[in-house]
């Protein structure tokens, strides 16, 4: 039951995170074993989808850091393309997409998951402080500084 109904956000998450399908399949399968694993320990007083992406969270971050050197691995998006747009403005399209995902993943892994909660996943600034279990101020005083070095790496692209 908790696959069927958390697998799409915890798999988007480890995705947008990582930039691989292959590696967020891995990565989200990973994940599932061990909120199995751990489910004892899940504290009934807390929200258990709360509670999941903050491991989900915390286990993209730990896998991102051991694997560094293959952290710019990124699929190249299909199907992007949109009716009356040309062959010329899907591979623009396209080739912007990638820029931004590469740019992303050179973020903080703090600074992407924030990124990836908001903007990407579109979840409130509540939902947000209630994931990471961290104030609602600093959710937004976090996701401003993210969104200004995200933006920076941009540029300098």
């Amino acid at each position: 039951m908790l696959i069927d109904k958390y697998s799409n956000s915890v798999y988007n998450l480890a995705y947008n995170f990582c930039g691989n399908k292959d590696d967020a399949s891995d990565i989200t399968q990973d994940i599932f074993i061990k909120i199995y694993n751990n489910i004892d320990k899940f504290n009934e007083n807390y929200n258990l989808s709360s509670w999941i992406m903050r491991l989900s969270k915390n286990h993209c971050i730990d896998h991102w850091r051991k694997n560094k050197k293959n952290a710019l691995r990124i699929d190249f998006e299909e199907n992007l393309a949109v009716e009356d747009e040309s062959p010329e403005e899907e591979l623009i399209k396209s080739r912007e997409i990638e820029d931004l995902r590469e740019t992303l993943l050179k973020l903080k892994p703090e600074y992407r998951a924030l990124i990836i909660f908001r903007d990407i996943n579109n979840n409130s600034y509540q939902e947000i402080s209630e994931l990471l279990d961290i104030p609602l101020g600093t959710v937004k005083s976090r996701i401003n500084r993210a969104r200004i070095q995200l933006a920076g790496l941009y540029k300098n692209e």
